[in-house]
This record gives C-alpha cells, sequence and structure tokens, in this order.
C-alpha cells in the first residue's frame, strides 16, 4: 500500500466501521494507519497568501483531519435519516428552515449518474447539509471521542494547517510542497474532467500529515467567518442566515484552474449555495467543540 493511502474497505461507511476507524485514531504525524490524520497542536501562521493578505498566529490544540472529503457511500446513510421527520437536531435553527422551505430530501446530485458514485465525493450539498452530515454522525461517535471533542466541520485555520504544514511545521504553498501542481498530483480543470473524481486518485498530492484532495477536486466547506478571515478563522460559527455571503470554501475544484488550487485558494460563498453547485463538498474533523464565534 502506497504511504498515505489507506485500505479500500478502511473507507468507513457504517456506523461500526465509522467507530472502528475512530478507535484506530493515533499520535503519529503522517501516519496512514487510520482514516483520521494526526495534526499537532501548536503556534501556526494563518493567512498572507498574497501580498495585501495579512497573516495571525493561530493555536491550536491537537485535532484530527479526515484523510477524504465525505463521499456518496458515506452520505447515504445520512440521506436514509437526516431529512425525515425527527432529524431535526442533527440541523441548525436555519438549516432546518431551510430544509423545510425546500422540501429537500438528498443532495441535488443524488440521482446524477455523473456525480453519484459510491467513491466520488457528495457534492450539491449545502453548507446546512454538512453541518447536519457532521452533527449526525458525532452523535453516533459521542462514546469513542476525546472529552470536549466532536465531530464537526473544520474551521478554516483547521483546513489550512492540515493541507499546508510539512513535519517541520514549514508551510507550504500546495499539500505536496511547493512545486506547480500537475494531473498526477490533483483533479483541476487541466486533466480535462467531467464530474469529480473518485477519492484518492492521486495520491502523490499528498499533504505531509496524511490528508488526500485538499487541492482541487472539490472546493469544502468551512465554518468559521470568511470575512474575519485571517483573525477569526479558528472562531467556528454554529450557523449561517441565508442570503449571509460569510461562508468559506478551501481548496479549489474540477473545475478551476491551478492557480485556484493552492493552500491558500479560498472563496466565500452563501450557505444555501452549494444546494445546485457541482463542485462544492467537505470533510470532516475531530476537533474541539470550542472555541466558537458567533
Amino acid at each position: 500500500m502506497e504511504s498515505g493511502q489507506i485500505e479500500r474497505g478502511r473507507i468507513p461507511v457504517t456506523i461500526r466501521e465509522w467507530r472502528e476507524e475512530l478507535s484506530r485514531r493515533n499520535e503519529h504525524f503522517g501516519s496512514s494507519e487510520s482514516y483520521w490524520c494526526y495534526v499537532r497542536p501548536g503556534v501556526y501562521r494563518v493567512g498572507e497568501w498574497s501580498k495585501n493578505q495579512p497573516s495571525t498566529p493561530i493555536v491550536l490544540p491537537v485535532f484530527w483531519m479526515a484523510r477524504f472529503p465525505v463521499t456518496v457511500a458515506q452520505y447515504a446513510s445520512f440521506v436514509q435519516n437526516g431529512y425525515r421527520s425527527g432529524a431535526e437536531r442533527w440541523w441548525t435553527l436555519q438549516g432546518w428552515k431551510w430544509k423545510v422551505e425546500t422540501t429537500a430530501m438528498q443532495p441535488i446530485t443524488w440521482t446524477d449518474a455523473g456525480f453519484n458514485h459510491p467513491d466520488q465525493p457528495v457534492v450539491g450539498v449545502t453548507w446546512y447539509e454538512a453541518a447536519a452530515f457532521a452533527a449526525w454522525l458525532r452523535e453516533h461517535l459521542a462514546e469513542g471521542l476525546p472529552r470536549g471533542y466532536g465531530v464537526r466541520l473544520p474551521t478554516e485555520a483547521e483546513w489550512e494547517i492540515a493541507a499546508a504544514y510539512d513535519a517541520a511545521m514549514q508551510r507550504r504553498w500546495y499539500p505536496w510542497g511547493n512545486e506547480p501542481p500537475t494531473p498526477t498530483q490533483a483533479v483541476y480543470a487541466e486533466g480535462r474532467w467531467e464530474h469529480p473524481s473518485p477519492i484518492g486518485t492521486c495520491p502523490s498530492g499528498m499533504a505531509a500529515c496524511g490528508v488526500q484532495d485538499m487541492a482541487g477536486n472539490v472546493w469544502e466547506w468551512a465554518t468559521s467567518s470568511y470575512a474575519g478571515y485571517p483573525a477569526q478563522s479558528n472562531k467556528r460559527r454554529e450557523d449561517f442566515v441565508p442570503g449571509e455571503w460569510d461562508v468559506p470554501v478551501r481548496g479549489g475544484s474540477w473545475l478551476n484552474e491551478k492557480t485556484h488550487i493552492s493552500c491558500g485558494s479560498r472563496e466565500g460563498d452563501f450557505p444555501d449555495f452549494g444546494f445546485r453547485n457541482t463542485a462544492i463538498g467537505f470533510r470532516v474533523v475531530v476537533a474541539p467543540l470550542l472555541p466558537q464565534g458567533a
């Protein structure tokens, strides 16, 4: 097995498999032994990816980032239960309002053959749906989580640090280093993709901590304030109001040129925008439930 890859059978799909992978969580930076990639505690510089962008030191405790974006197969269990009566506890207040008003029962791409292969990242999901999936998974994994930790969407700081920092605590322009991307390292427009690729298509694009697909393939929802970056990049937002253009997405996608798939690539969106977007997915993190922002 190539370093950084994980056996196909080790991508957790059922709750039992999620629990087994959580129990394999370890504190070995760059380990390929678990679906959960260890990120060391420390003080990290976030921001300043361009001349006019400020930077700020961010203090982070230990956390674990999912190796891959959430796939169609992983999301399927949530679809069975997360959109039905009684599922409101997993949704934010604004998210449940959105679900009721739109009568959504699954992602908009769910029956589209170009976007529903089990190993593809799930797309066509709003921030609301991504946050609800994380809350649903957190409830099912509660007994195996460290005290004070939960499963949730990453903040921008957590996403950026997992993608960019190497074993020497040095920041890299791309997950794999500072060399410009090639289609063997990332899924982006030059590869002439017609849809997102299955997860792990480009293992040579792996970040130092072991996470894959951080550059290209799909943009990924984060849960801090886009406008508050970088100073507030680790302050977790609990909810967003529809029409509030303050939700960050990170990493670029299969539709973007190489200039948009670095560790610093970021855009802002509305929380309900992903409902019709085939380039936005998400991944989850095991991290402290605090700090929280507005």
